[in-house]
């Protein structure tokens, strides 16, 4: 029987991940208004780079595959010696995200590129991070626990951003200016983003070799092309069905918090009730990345993922049961917003547990570009939300700042509960028929691949 690993490997596993998403949800709340507002960049300047930064960051994650597969380093392991090179790099291109140097062009293109590159890099020490729940344990318990880890810590940095970020911006802007408060602002958390991964790549020195890091791998990896990789994606089924399926969970998720804004500003005309619908979601979340792992090693990975979406979905079907209210409404989507954090604990895992499958199926290891794919759902998430919230604006005749018809205010209450409502079912479903792997079949496969 392998080993097991230290308690404090699987409880603090995220804590590289609570610190990296500091800086995601500083991009995410403020990137677009540090540009229009404190940088005041004109429109089109602003249009320009959120359309090329928007289409290039589903490239980079891509690319951040290929690089991560194709790429062997030394010193502490494949993926591990990423945990250190990738951090100093990322935070010294987010800082430069949220600065204005020179003119206006120029410092455009300095933040178009920081902005790419910086994405291509921390894909690729995210992926890596996820890599690692496959390389230092092949225990499936173990497994869901990492990966529960890794939601736990994003969850906190949300709670933790919401507290901090506005009050450090506020007090360096009040003191440097309003660029250079951002700048600062930036840095911290990027220093924090160092030091959390330095502490991963530290425990996750188990201290045994690690199994998938062989040279056999790394070969095998070096003569693949890229159209052979993409190949051997397609040729696994149940990746793919994870990958769709998460695509509408996120779905549900940004659709969620996009319409919040216009539920709270144009339904109940209470805009300063947002403010408390997010902290409840983000408890909420909190509550979800650790019950998480209870329920998870209970009943399995694949069944901790499409059950809490389903009831979910439920739960907010049932907020059309109930005339509009904020409270009522809040106490509704932080239920679901449980059950939606529950199953995105597992995704670390079930994309590991895919890799398997791959590598079982075809007899090449693409763990490194399968965990790249992690991000994917989350990018074309934001994507189609895009396109479903413009069509869904339109299509119920709302104008802004100006006082809603009785249509517009049906329309945006449906829109706030049907369709996270739908997008969660859809996921559920496509992951329960498409999705068949569980825990007994994987270390089934993992003895076969050994043996060969």
């Amino acid at each position: 029987m392998a080993e097991k690993l230290k308690k404090s490997v699987v409880y603090s596993f995220g804590v590289g991940d609570l610190f990296f998403g500091l800086l995601a949800t500083m991009e995410a709340v403020y990137f677009t208004a540090f540009l229009t507002d404190y940088a005041k960049f004109s429109l089109v300047i602003v249009s320009a780079i959120l359309f090329v930064t928007n289409a290039g960051d589903i490239i980079c994650a891509l690319w951040a595959g290929v690089i991560l597969q194709k790429t062997s380093l030394k010193f502490g392991g494949k993926y591990r010696s990423w945990l250190v090179l990738g951090p100093p790099i990322v935070a010294t291109l987010v800082i430069l995200m949220f600065s204005k140097i020179g003119g206006e062009y120029i410092a455009a293109a300095i933040i178009i590129i920081a902005f790419l590159a910086s994405h291509l890099l921390w894909n690729v020490v995210f992926s890596a991070t996820g890599a690692l729940v496959g390389i230092i344990t092949h225990d499936a318990d173990e497994r869901t626990m990492l990966s529960s880890s890794r939601a736990q810590g994003m969850a906190i940095s949300a709670m933790l951003f919401s507290i901090t970020g506005p009050i450090m911006i506020s007090f360096f802007s009040a003191r440097t200016g309003d660029i250079i408060g951002f700048t600062i602002t930036t840095a911290i958390f990027g220093m924090l983003m160092i030091l959390g991964y330095q502490y991963v790549y530290r425990i996750t020195d188990v201290g045994r070799p690690p199994v998938s890091e062989t040279a056999k791998t790394g070969n095998e990896a070096a003569s693949n092309t890229l159209k052979g990789i993409i190949a051997l994606v397609l040729k696994n089924p149940p990746l793919m069905m994870l990958i769709i399926a998460d695509i509408f969970r996120n779905l549900s998720l940004f659709m969620i918090g996009s319409f919040a804004f216009y539920y709270f500003g144009y339904v109940v005309n209470r805009p300063e009730l947002l403010a408390v619908f997010i902290m409840a979601n983000s408890i909420a979340a909190i509550i979800g990345a650790f019950a998480a792992t209870w329920i998870g090693v209970r009943i399995g990975k694949r069944h901790t993922y499409w059950i809490p979406l389903f009831l979910s979905a439920f739960i907010l079907l049932s907020a059309s049961q109930f005339d509009p209210n904020a409270w009522g409404l809040t106490i509704i989507f932080s239920l679901a917003h449980i059950g939606f954090t529950i199953s995105g604990a597992m995704i670390t895992a079930l994309f590991t547990d895919t890799a398997v499958n791959g590598e079982w199926k075809t007899g090449k290891n693409i763990q490194a570009f399968t965990m790249s794919l992690l991000a994917l759902p989350i990018k074309l998430g934001l994507l189609i939300r895009s396109g479903v919230i413009t069509i869904g604006l339109i299509s119920i005749g709302f104008v802004a700042n100006t006082s809603p018809t009785t249509e517009v205010v049906n329309g945006i209450n449906s829109i706030m509960i049907y369709s996270p409502a739908v997008a969660a079912a859809l996921a559920a479903v496509i992951f329960y028929f498409g999705y068949r792997i569980d825990d007994e079949k994987v270390l089934q496969m993992q003895e076969e691949i050994a043996a060969r």
